[in-house]
C-alpha cells in the first residue's frame, strides 16, 4: 500500500511539472524569430508606376557604354548601282532626307530599285545599323516589300562577292531599326529595295544609315 502511495506521489509531481513547463513556453520570455529574406522582382516598367520602394529589389546599375549614332547618309552621294536610267526617273535622295512625308513609288514595270550610297569624301566609316521609317499616310498593302544591303569597303560593286544582309521591311506605320552585324566597314553601301510585286506602285518611305560611335 505504502508503494502504490509513493507512484501516486510521483506521477503527481510530474504532472504538476509538465504543466509548469508548458506554461513557461506560453508566458516566458520568446527568443527573436529569424528574419525572412523576401525578394520582389519588378520590371521598370512596374516600378514607373510609383509602387513603394519597399517592395523593389534595389540593385547597383551597371554603368552603359556612352554611345553615338551618326546618320551616314545624310551627306552622302546617290546614284544607280546598275547600268538603268533609274536614276533619272527616281529622286534617290528623297528616301534618305529624314522626312516620312518624301518617299518614292516603285512602278511595277521596275520593280525593285538598286541604289548605290557613297559616304562624304569617299571616308570609310563602320555601318552598325539600318533605320527605315515607312511612308505616311501609305495603305500598308502598297508598301515596298524587303531590302537587301551590302557593305562597299571601296564603295563600289566588285566582281567577288560581298555578303548580302537581308531585311523585311514593316508593313505598318511602324519605324524599324535593323542591326548590321560584324561592325563592317566600307566607303558606301548598295541598297535593293524590293516592291511588292501584287501591288501596281510600291511606296518607299525613309531610311538612315547609322555608324555607332564608342565614347572612350
Amino acid at each position: 500500500m505504502k508503494l502504490t502511495n509513493f507512484h501516486i506521489v510521483i506521477s503527481s509531481l510530474a504532472a504538476i511539472a509538465g504543466v509548469a513547463i508548458a506554461g513557461y513556453q506560453a508566458l516566458g520570455p520568446k527568443a527573436p524569430p529569424q528574419p525572412v529574406n523576401v525578394v520582389v522582382a519588378l520590371d521598370q516598367q512596374k516600378a514607373d508606376a510609383g509602387l513603394p520602394d519597399s517592395i523593389i529589389e534595389k540593385t547597383d546599375p551597371v554603368p552603359a557604354l556612352a554611345t553615338e549614332s551618326i546618320n551616314l547618309a545624310q551627306d552622302a552621294s546617290f546614284a544607280a548601282a546598275l547600268k538603268d536610267d533609274t536614276a533619272d526617273r527616281y529622286s534617290f535622295s528623297s528616301l534618305f532626307d529624314g522626312q516620312d512625308d518624301t518617299f518614292l513609288a516603285i512602278t511595277q514595270d521596275d520593280q525593285e530599285l538598286n541604289i548605290l550610297v557613297t559616304f562624304k569624301d569617299g571616308t570609310a566609316h563602320s555601318v552598325t545599323a539600318l533605320e527605315y521609317t515607312p511612308p505616311a499616310g501609305v495603305d500598308p498593302t502598297l508598301m515596298a516589300a524587303s531590302v537587301d544591303v551590302m557593305i562597299l569597303p571601296e564603295g563600289q560593286l566588285e566582281a567577288s562577292g560581298r555578303p548580302v544582309i537581308s531585311f523585311s521591311l514593316p508593313q505598318s506605320s511602324e519605324s524599324r531599326t535593323f542591326a548590321i552585324p560584324g561592325r563592317a566597314e566600307g566607303k558606301g553601301l548598295w541598297i535593293r529595295v524590293a516592291g511588292n510585286p501584287a501591288a501596281d506602285k510600291s511606296f518607299v518611305g525613309d531610311f538612315r544609315i547609322l555608324s555607332e560611335i564608342v565614347a572612350p
